[in-house]
């Protein structure tokens, strides 16, 4: 169960950073679908030629896969009907407990979570755990992970050439958050 990508979203809707760790992760399935190996070609159409999605100016502006942007902007919509309807506050939930969302929705072999503050949201695109257990185990380590998140996000608005409603530009925060999720996805 990886994290394959990371959405932060202003409470207006407006993206405010996109990433994409399905390239640094061991996934399951892989980034086509088909088995992680790379070797597996189960439908026989290993002779289509791949199509590149995206240009490398769009991929230097928000770093992630059309695929995921697609499934990430359908799980912001989905928190937008959670928190329009209130049902996702835990009676009595305290700490990063009271910001966890927890499971939004689905698609394909991933899954998408939420966390949410009073002035920004994120949403986080996991692999589809096998087995119940560990998918239950890792949902607190992602409660964790996203509350780490938030915290990195708060330090970067401590610069005081940052605002807070633009894209996140801080290289500290980058890298601090991809080391969080490189450890939260077991890659050394």
């Amino acid at each position: 169960m990886s994290l394959t990508a990371l959405a932060i979203v202003s409470r207006q809707g407006s993206p405010l950073y996109l990433r994409d760790y399905s390239k640094d992760c061991n996934l399951i399935f892989g980034l086509d679908g088909q088995f992680g190996d790379g070797d597996s070609d189960i439908f026989g159409d290993d002779n289509i030629i791949p199509v590149k999605e995206m240009t490398p100016e769009q991929e230097d502006e928000w770093p992630c896969q059309l695929k995921h942007q697609f499934i990430l902007h359908s799980a912001c919509q989905r928190l937008d009907d959670v928190l329009r309807d209130n049902q996702w506050k835990t009676p009595g939930a305290v700490g990063m407990d009271a910001c966890w969302v927890g499971f939004l929705c689905s698609s394909d072999n991933l899954r998408a979570y939420g966390y949410v503050t009073t002035n920004v949201r994120y949403v986080a695109l996991v692999e589809d755990a096998m087995e119940l257990q560990l998918q239950k185990s890792r949902e607190s380590e992602l409660c964790v992970l996203m509350s780490n998140v938030h915290r990195f996000y708060t330090e970067s608005l401590l610069n005081p050439f940052s605002s807070p409603h633009s894209k996140i530009t801080s290289k500290r925060f980058d890298s601090s958050a991809t080391s969080l999720i490189t450890n939260f996805n077991g890659i050394e």
